[in-house]
């Protein structure tokens, strides 16, 4: 697909329904007013950019914008279909065949009207990333599964760039998630999955990959099932109740990475990749588990 010309929703911004719209949760952001206004500021200013506008990347998008981001960044080459509506942010009957991004966002542009907002419709491409990657202060990765090269050519330009501080990727698994973030400093995302970008879809590629994406195996079904979906079925199985896990992860790291609060008084830092975090509500567990020393 060829990249599609990217589309910019300018906000307009009033001081007074800003402050008012962002007010609850500002009480959050510090130990002071001085903190918390100065943490506000910071997300105010920052851009985020959201690669992937499905089940999670859709409704982080909606967040970024009520936490009080006022540039986003959306993209998503793909369009609402029926089997969408158990869990996408946006898909309806009225937006089934419609571009996930424009979508999503115009809604994260009608919000509240402050929130400056560009779709590349097109998705991720080695075309698309330089542009989509630049000026962003922090980028998630939701893209689909399979879409390999167009991930590399997202955290290959994360690199490169360097104004970025970090992405991080939060994944539906079963009834809980998991969610890593990269750095600069960490461990590449090419050596952590061990794929060669042009490689085929296989069975065994996908085996490697689903190791990668769910690094802890659920409690159900079995792997035999799960198989049959990824392999046979080309098909990524969802439960209508986990997207809103993952988004509740990946929002609240956000937040933390944004205002310079992922330390110590304010939260327990998450080391990057090749750690992770996992989460399973059906458990009620959540566990942090990092491979490498602190350095």
């Amino acid at each position: 697909m060829s990249d599609a010309k990217v589309k910019k929703l300018e906000g307009i911004y009033s001081d007074e329904i800003y402050r008012q719209r962002v007010n609850r949760s500002q009480a959050w952001l510090g130990n002071s007013e001085k903190e918390q206004f100065a943490a506000q500021k910071a997300i105010s200013e920052s851009t985020v950019g959201v690669a992937g506008c499905g089940g999670i990347g859709g409704a982080i998008a909606m967040r970024l914008a009520r936490l009080g981001v006022r540039h986003i960044k959306v993209a998503d080459p793909d369009s609402f279909d029926w089997t969408n509506l158990n869990r996408q942010f946006g898909s309806s009957r009225e937006t089934v065949g419609k571009n996930k991004a424009e979508v999503v966002g115009h809604l994260v542009h009608e919000l509240a009207g402050d929130v400056t907002v560009e779709i590349f419709s097109g998705g991720i491409t080695e075309k698309s990333a330089p542009q989509f990657v630049d000026g962003c202060d922090l980028i998630l990765d939701q893209m689909d599964f399979y879409l390999l090269r167009e991930r590399y050519a997202l955290h290959q330009e994360f690199r490169k760039l360097r104004h970025a501080k970090a992405i991080i990727s939060a994944w539906c698994i079963g009834w809980g998630s998991s969610m890593l973030k990269y750095t600069h400093d960490s461990m590449p995302i090419e050596e952590y999955f061990g794929v060669e970008k042009n490689a085929e879809m296989t069975p065994d590629v996908i085996k490697i990959l689903l190791q990668k994406f769910m690094p802890e195996k659920p409690r159900f079904p079995g792997m035999d099932v799960l198989y049959d979906w990824f392999i046979t079925r080309k098909t990524v199985p969802l439960f209508a109740g986990t997207p809103p896990v993952a988004e509740a992860l990946a929002i609240q790291r956000v937040a933390l990475i944004l205002t310079d609060m992922e330390q110590e008084p304010y939260a327990v830092y998450l080391p990057p990749a090749p750690a992770y975090y996992m989460y399973d509500a059906s458990t009620l567990e959540g566990h942090l588990i990092n491979p490498l020393p602190f350095i």
